[in-house]
């Protein structure tokens, strides 16, 4: 019978979300899937954000792939283990924020989720717009065992952080222009039906009639004449009429400080070394850059 990893999970919270209400709720959240331990982070580790981390560990070897019955292990125990344990998980954070909690403990937000293996390597893979890991991290799991077995990613690797922070930064941009471009874009498709739909100038159409001797200018009866609007009504009709431009759209005054949410690329992993360095490895080209 092949032996099943064991697992704790390690919530780490930012200042403004960690309080004792908060760590007893996530502890009675997620005692289902696993024991937690719930911390603020300290100043220095905040900027990522909250991190859901799963501290994974098994008693036999299992990381070397050479070996047959690690091999064994790895293939018949830990990758379908990393399969259930990561959609129960992602399942569970998704669903923690769609209940009311008591003790007055909010919703969260996890930024990152990682997969510590020991002393064989820790993943931080990004959690998307709606709190779940991806589906893909047990494979990227695999792939990165095989590449430290074959010595790809060099010596002194820290995290691998998929995708690394560069593109993570790329994709988060292009998607706030891609929004501010589909903003403007309706902004001025909303103004061009509005300028369409205007009606005609009834006193322009009757002057062009009588132009060219059209029977309506013949037979047009006089009427009483208007009395005249007051400037007020005037200047109040005058801005009516004048379609809204793109300009002055509040739908374009700029994208929303919220991150959109759009399909996450982990194609580009960052390398983060004990030394402080980081390259970036293209997992489609199999090549650091």
């Amino acid at each position: 019978m092949l032996v099943k990893p064991s697992l704790v999970l390690q919530v780490k919270l930012v200042g403004s979300d960690w309080s004792e209400a908060c760590a007893a709720e996530v502890k009675r959240s997620y005692m289902y899937i696993a024991q937690s331990i719930v911390s603020e982070l300290g100043e220095d580790e905040a900027e990522d954000g909250n991190v859901m981390r799963l501290s994974i560990r098994l008693m036999r070897p299992y990381w070397d792939p050479t070996d047959p019955k690690s091999q064994e292990l790895w293939e018949a125990s830990m990758m379908p283990w990393l399969v259930n344990a990561t959609r129960n998980l992602s399942t569970a954070m998704h669903n923690y924020n769609t209940v009311r909690h008591p003790m007055g403990a909010g919703n969260l937000v996890y930024e990152w989720a990682d997969y510590d293996f020991g002393a064989n390597a820790l993943i931080r893979v990004k959690v998307d717009a709606e709190n779940r890991i991806t589906g893909y991290m047990p494979a990227i799991a695999n792939e990165v065992r095989t590449l430290l077995h074959e010595g790809a990613l060099g010596e002194g690797v820290a995290m691998i952080r998929v995708p690394s922070r560069a593109s993570w930064e790329a994709q988060v941009q292009a998607a706030r222009e891609a929004q501010r471009q589909a903003a403007e874009a309706a902004a001025a498709a909303e103004a061009q039906a509005a300028e369409q739909a205007e009606p005609a100038d009834p006193q322009a159409a009757e002057a062009a009639g009588a132009e060219d001797g059209s029977p309506a200018a013949v037979v047009a009866e006089p009427t009483e004449p208007a009395e005249p609007a007051a400037p007020q009504a005037d200047a109040d009709r005058a801005d009516a009429d004048v379609p809204e431009t793109p300009e002055a759209s509040e739908d374009v005054a700029g994208p929303d400080a919220s991150t959109p949410a759009f399909d996450i690329d982990f194609s580009v992993w960052g390398i983060e070394y004990a030394d402080g360095t980081v390259v970036e490895y293209d997992s489609a080209t199999r090549t650091l850059r």
